[in-house]
């Protein structure tokens, strides 16, 4: 008996150890999917679920329903998986059915979980997706974004400031389209989408962000231009502290109050936007490709270049402020030569000196003329016929064809005039005179100018004299406008997409800086650069706009364009957001530093694509972050009606937690709830266990 009891015990243990489970009936929790696109198809099969289960109806909610055929039509639009699971947690089930199209982004399920496939509802939803920053005037672009997860036949109706768009298109996944206007003020965009299946429409309203203000000085077809777009734009006067977002040039250096580039050259340094314009006045006819030669994007392409001998009086009457600022405006003449000009000059006093011959101004040969030019000192007396003839002399074998002579003095020529006009006649040589003071013989001076065939200039005090002598290096070393029809060209460019500006009538020839980016061009020839330049960044256009594009529709929208990216290292950014596969694609154009999006806790850098054209991919919404500039960027994301593999997912979603795709006559099957045997194989081996002790012991009583 005993040994019995002892094998007993054993068997019972070995049992435990192996924990086999007694099958009973169990809980069954269905979870019907009461999202928009599903809904349709579960009511259809209500009749054929099973009666004895326990049904939750769930889309952003989750409820438990009295019977599979009860509706809900107040859960929400969209599909919330996780209230599902939670709520069929709550239930303590022995199994679980999922109902569902499975077009939602699916999670881990808490339990064992199988899956029942329904199709989706035919559909198109429509949603629309503002410009995130939009400035004004800026000619933006709504996102119309359609959905469907089955091919559908549908018609689109559009409304907004640009009027009315209707379509009709067959939508099959995610379609976008883009309507487009200019924002002037508060605008709404409306969009209806109807079919067989129904209607669905969305509505988006904008407001403009900022409104640029830009400083036009002597070109009013760019003001107009720039009105068109919005701008507060404001003609002149030049003053300072330059105030606007932008400054664009259309007048020469001379045409502008003195310190002008300084001043134009510090703004653009701290962050403002200049754009230069070749007006008649602008660009390479005003100098500034000789003021600003570090900043200026284009320079003259293929320009012939001249000579010029400057024959600077330097006698005792020129001695202190006269000669210091007759030196200064020598030197600006200098500044104002080209690579391909020659200076030359010649100084006379009792006699003259050489200075410097016509040498080419070339970064060298400026930095040697502008060594000579200091060392300059006044005395002796006022003889210029010898100067005057070396001038000539030395001009005689330069390779230019345009050839000059500026002839600068305060007093009387004391030497015989007769032979000095006689051979500026016939010198075939450009001879400009220039007198300073009340003292100067401005007789004999303006008849040389005018028998030389020059210019004649009179300073009332030497302060006058830099101007002047910058205003005589503009008239020798300019350059030349080609009229005729000259094709434009685009590079790639963010500023140049969706454009296709038309042949231009005139144009300057021109190059770029190697540190510029070229935009439009024509037949090798720059049309417009732009660049960066400290803070700030500057472009050049090589054409009169009041003779170019007259006729261009697209016009204001381009410029508009530009001065609102020429601005933006001073003012705003300029951001776009596109729909893209199963995010969005985000570009911002502008001066960033280091920019970040911050997105779901994660913070991800922005990709450099270009000068001043930043991307990233983006699956959810978040904000972009750049030095203090925080810009909340929300955007339509996959949602209800986004096309997926519905079957697919739910199949997948099933086999991670130990479940199966079922059929429609597969959900009858019972569920069932495993009872362990453990606990009560093991109490009954502890009650063999004891009486085995309990027999022993009476064994041995007897014995005794």
């Amino acid at each position: 008996m005993l040994r019995l009891l002892r094998v007993g015990v054993l068997i019972l243990l070995f049992l435990a150890f192996l924990d086999p489970r007694w099958p009973m009936p169990g809980r069954v929790v269905y979870l019907l999917d009461f999202s928009p696109s599903a809904r349709e198809s579960v009511f259809a099969l209500a009749d054929r679920l099973p009666r004895d289960g326990i049904y939750v109806a769930f889309a952003e909610r989750a409820v438990r329903l009295p019977s599979p055929t009860a509706r809900r039509l107040d859960l929400g639009e969209r599909t919330d998986l996780k209230a599902a699971f939670q709520e069929a947690e709550a239930l303590r089930p022995s199994r679980v059915v999922l109902v569902s199209d499975g077009l939602f982004e699916p999670i881990p399920a808490p339990f064992p979980l199988d899956a029942v496939y329904v199709p989706p509802k035919p559909h198109v939803a429509v949603e629309l997706v503002p410009p995130p920053y939009p400035l004004y005037g800026e000619t933006v672009g709504v996102g119309v974004v359609l959905e469907a997860p089955l091919s559908v036949e549908a018609r689109l109706r559009v409304e907004g400031p640009a009027g009315t768009w209707e379509r009709s298109l067959r939508v099959e996944g995610r379609k976008s389209l883009v309507y487009t206007f200019s924002l002037t003020e508060k605008a709404e965009v409306r969009a209806v989408v109807e079919g067989s299946w129904g209607r669905s429409e969305a509505q988006v309203s904008l407001q403009p962000a900022d409104r640029g203000k830009a400083l036009v000085l002597g070109d009013p077809a760019l003001a107009r231009y720039l009105e068109a777009q919005g701008f507060q734009v404001e003609e002149g006067p030049f003053r300072l502290p330059l105030e606007a977002d932008l400054v664009a040039v259309g007048l020469g250096v001379l045409d502008l109050p003195e310190g002008a580039p300084e001043a134009l050259r510090g703004y653009l340094r701290q962050g403002g936007g200049l754009l230069f314009t070749a007006t008649p006045k602008g660009l390479f006819f005003g100098g500034w490709d000789r003021a600003l030669p570090e900043d200026l994007p284009l320079k003259p392409l293929g320009r012939k270049g001249a000579a010029l001998v400057l024959v600077m009086d330097v006698s005792g009457s020129m001695e202190g402020e006269k000669l210091s600022l007759a030196v200064a405006g020598a030197l600006e003449l200098v500044r104002s030569a080209a690579e391909e000009d020659y200076l030359g000059v010649v100084l006379f006093s009792s006699t003259h000196r050489v200075l410097f011959p016509p040498r080419p101004m070339t970064e060298q040969g400026k930095k040697e003329a502008e060594s000579l030019l200091l060392s300059v000192r006044a005395g002796g007396g006022t003889v210029l016929g010898s100067a005057f003839r070396e001038a000539v002399r030395l001009l005689r074998g330069v390779p230019v064809e345009r050839k000059g002579i500026l002839v600068l003095s305060d007093g009387l020529i004391s030497d015989p005039q007769d032979p000095i006009l006689a051979l500026a006649e016939a010198s075939g040589l450009e001879v400009s005179a220039m007198a300073l003071g009340a003292d100067a013989d401005r007789a004999f001076l303006k008849a040389l100018a005018e028998r030389g065939g020059g210019r004649y200039y009179q300073a009332a005090t030497a302060r006058e004299l830099p101007r002047l002598f910058l205003k005589e290096g503009q008239e020798v070393f300019q350059g030349e406008g080609l009229e005729g029809r000259f094709p434009v060209k685009t590079r790639p460019h963010p500023l140049a997409q969706g454009f296709s500006p038309p042949p231009l009538p005139v144009l300057l020839p021109a190059r770029a800086e190697p540190w510029a980016e070229v935009v439009l061009e024509s037949d090798g020839r720059a049309v417009l650069a732009l660049g960066e330049r400290g803070e700030g960044r500057v472009a050049a256009l090589a054409t009169d706009l009041s003779r170019s594009w007259r006729g261009w529709k697209d016009a204001a929208s381009f410029l508009g364009g530009l001065a609102r990216y020429l601005m933006g290292g001073k003012k705003a950014l300029a951001l776009y957001a596109y729909p893209e596969g199963k995010g969005v694609r985000v570009v911002v154009l502008g001066h960033l530093e280091r920019p970040l999006f911050l997105s779901e806790g994660q913070e991800m850098p922005l990709v450099p694509t270009g000068p001043g054209r930043y991307e990233i991919q983006a699956q959810a919404p978040g904000v972009l972050l750049d030095g203090p500039r925080r810009l909340p960027l929300a955007f339509p994301l996959p949602g209800e009606w986004t096309p997926r593999d519905g079957k697919l997912v739910l199949k997948t979603l099933a086999e991670a937690s130990h479940g199966r795709l079922l059929a429609l006559e597969d959900l009858g099957q019972p569920g069932s709830s495993p009872l362990p045997l453990r606990p009560y194989l093991l109490a009954l081996a502890l009650a063999l266990f004891l009486l085995e002790r309990l027999l022993e012991a009476r064994s041995f009583a007897r014995k005794a």
